[in-house]
């Protein structure tokens, strides 16, 4: 029986090659932490003479990945899939932890025992990584003005470049959330209007109508956050103390930092999704449930809001009887203390926190953008995370806070005029 051997991220996919008998599993998921755990082999993970398992499954790391696999036959000849892990301490006879001394481990099993033990057979709901190719989300405003410059101004795009332009701009944040623009300019007004109608007004907060990010800040009231040091902020979406969230954020980079201040963003819908359906539903019903305070506390202000992690929808989804995700709130520089779980059931919670958060950070999730002066980047704060590094020298970002629902009026009716203008329209819609 041959099969085809795919490694994903966290787990191996095998394909059945044979079509004999289509009721047993043609396709089947198995976890690399399973596999490493069933180890058939008798040096180290079972008994050479009674073969029974030897390996605890406490030594088998959760995140362990195999450095490669390959096709093989077992010892009597028939066909079995090998893979080869880094050695992984385990105990001794005596109960204390040991390396054993050997290059790589060698975990070979006959295609029929996966086969037989496919507990992941037929999966037809799973779901990828997020977009982490910063490529995929970067559009260059001076070739739009290369090619469209109005001619009466050549710093500002005519009528047929600012529709393609926001269209793309309509095309990339629908799509991932997120969108980075390089060579935007300096006028952090005019930019507005890229997203918005010229009647539509910015989002005012706290920190006022545009927020000034940095360390001499004198502009915005409230600046006893971390946002105007040069601390490193982790990711988070903004204002989760609001009951009313602003639907998008975009940066205006006016001086970058003199080293570090890269900017780094996770689409958190669909790390949400790959937490419910490849790592641990259990943590995604957590998240979903379990109520944080959301508690913003600074010197001259302050306002509270109780939501879970990841807000579902109120209608279920038809395509998979299921709600949908809403809106993420992740905040932890502003999460209270949690105290609306009982005691017994505390642990549980901040042990699907930290599988949520150690997804965030990987770096196969992560979209990373250093921007330099004149750049811009607009992100979705209702399903992208946002962050930066610490950085030193003086840092200026000014932040501006959107309505979900002008900026899809104003983008969506330049996407209705792009694909109402001749079929010959230049091919920089999709630089």
């Amino acid at each position: 029986m041959s099969v085809v051997v795919d490694l994903k991220p966290d787990w191996a996919r095998i394909i059945f090659q044979d079509t004999a008998n289509e009721a047993r599993a043609r396709v089947a998921d198995y976890h690399y932490f399973w596999l490493r755990h069933n180890c058939l082999c008798l040096s180290g993970c079972r008994h050479p003479s009674t073969k029974e398992r030897i390996i605890d499954a406490a030594a088998v790391p959760l995140e362990i990945r195999p450095l490669r696999a390959a096709l093989a036959d077992d010892s009597d000849g028939t066909p079995a899939v090998s893979f080869f892990w880094a050695p992984i301490a385990t105990k001794d006879d005596a109960g204390n932890l040991v390396v054993h001394d050997e290059y790589e481990h060698v975990s070979t099993f006959p295609v029929q025992w996966l086969r037989d033990n496919a507990y992941g057979a037929n999966r037809t709901h799973t779901h990828e990584l997020p977009p982490h190719d910063a490529e995929l989300v970067t559009i260059d405003y001076a070739a739009y003005l290369q090619e469209h410059a109005d001619s009466k101004n050549g710093l500002r795009l005519n009528s047929t470049g600012s529709v393609l332009y926001k269209a793309a701009l309509h095309d990339r944040i629908s799509k991932y959330g997120v969108a980075v623009i390089r060579n935007r300019g300096n006028d952090t007004e005019d930019i507005i209007l890229d997203f918005i109608d010229a009647d539509a007004e910015v989002i005012s907060t706290h920190f006022g109508r545009i927020e000034h990010l940095r360390t001499d800040n004198t502009e915005n009231v409230n600046n006893d956050q971390l946002g105007y040091t040069n601390s490193a902020v982790r990711l988070h979406t903004d204002q989760c103390y609001a009951s009313t969230v602003p639907g998008f954020q975009f940066l205006h980079c006016i001086r970058p930092a003199d080293a570090g201040g890269e900017n780094y963003f996770v689409h958190a819908e669909s790390a949400a999704n790959y937490l419910k359906t490849e790592v641990s539903r259990r943590a995604y019903e957590l998240l979903t449930t379990v109520p944080v305070r959301f508690d913003r506390k600074q010197s001259k202000f302050h306002a509270l809001h109780v939501s879970p992690i990841l807000r579902l929808s109120d209608k279920v989804d038809p395509a998979t009887n299921e709600r949908r995700l809403a809106q993420v709130r992740y905040s932890y520089f502003t999460q209270a203390a949690q105290t609306n779980v009982p005691f017994s059931e505390l642990r549980e919670w901040y042990e699907a926190q930290q599988v949520w958060d150690k997804l965030l950070y990987r770096d196969d999730f992560q979209l990373k953008a250093g921007l330099h002066a004149g750049d811009v980047v607009i992100y979705d704060n209702y399903r992208v995370l946002h962050a930066r590094n610490g950085f030193t020298g003086p840092r200026h970002m000014a932040g501006v806070y959107l309505s979900a629902a002008d900026l899809w009026r104003h983008l969506g009716r330049a996407k209705k005029e792009s694909l109402e203008l001749d079929s010959g329209a230049p091919s920089i819609l999709e630089a």
